[in-house]
């Protein structure tokens, strides 16, 4: 039998960013460059390797602890200089801190997400063995809404030394799997941290332009009879599991999710 393959993988480049409104603005599309990191031999732990393995899979080379808080605590630098109000030295510093944050989280995540996604999926969940992704998400959101910039400095510090500290002693690496039963490789470590670090009406406003857009897709492919549109239905797809993500999120914030129950 032939081994099941996923549609084309022709995702969305660019997309719109979380919330339109630039100052809240969290998950961006940056991608650490060549001249960012030390190439090394090792590459990032891929732990799992099913059939819908997509973009969440990609190797890339590991930063050393040393070089993700340098790279951190040099962005912040550079995002304070010109920065006048917390939400738009959040939108400066998130193309920075993004890759580096998953780079964290690749190293030492160890079961986080797969421990957030149970609970949105199969609640009631439980409780993670590693905690840096709830921690960090925390810290970002903190960071996101802080009164003053000497408070958002404050924040910024504290997530440094999180990270730092969650490097330091033996961390565990990130298990993809709940990413790959739950999401089958749709979404991004980042993409996912940036859900769960985002305010409450930033996922609103995110859900509801999610709709728009699959929409707007569901009318173009019904509207091309006899052909394959491979990219397009990947890019329905992959918005398809991110809206699955938001909701689930806003229900668990809200209390409205409802446990799994055996039959």
């Amino acid at each position: 039998m032939a081994t099941k393959k996923p549609p084309g993988d022709e995702t969305i480049k660019g997309l719109p960013a979380f919330n339109s409104r630039a100052e809240d603005s969290f998950i961006g599309r940056s991608k650490v460059s060549a001249s960012d990191i030390h190439r090394a031999a090792e590459v990032a732990p891929e732990v799992s390797q099913g059939a819908w393995r997509e973009r969440v899979f990609t190797p890339r080379a590991v930063m050393s602890r040393e070089d993700v808080k340098q790279g951190l605590l040099s962005s912040l630098r550079v995002t304070l200089q010109s920065a006048s109000h917390p939400r738009k030295a959040m939108e400066a510093l998130k193309a920075a801190w993004l890759p580096l944050a998953r780079q964290a989280l690749e190293q030492a995540g160890g079961d986080g997400i797969d421990t957030w996604l149970l609970a949105l999926f199969s609640p009631p969940g439980r409780p993670p063995k590693q905690p840096l992704f709830f921690e960090l998400a925390d810290s970002l959101l903190r960071m996101r809404t802080a009164r003053d910039l000497a408070h958002f400095e404050e924040e910024a510090l504290k997530t440094v030394e999180l990270v730092d500290a969650a490097l330091a002693t033996a961390p565990v690496k990130l298990s993809f799997k709940q990413m790959e039963r739950q999401l089958e490789g749709k979404l991004e470590v980042d993409e996912l941290l940036g859900v769960r670090a985002g305010a409450d009406d930033d996922l609103t406003h995110r859900l509801q332009e999610i709709g728009a857009t699959m929409g707007q897709l569901r009318d173009q492919i019904r509207s091309m009879p006899g052909k394959q549109p491979d990219g397009m239905y990947a890019n329905f797809v992959r918005l398809k599991a991110e809206l699955k993500v938001l909701d689930s999120e806003l229900k668990r914030r809200s209390g409205t999710l409802v446990p799994k129950t055996s039959l």
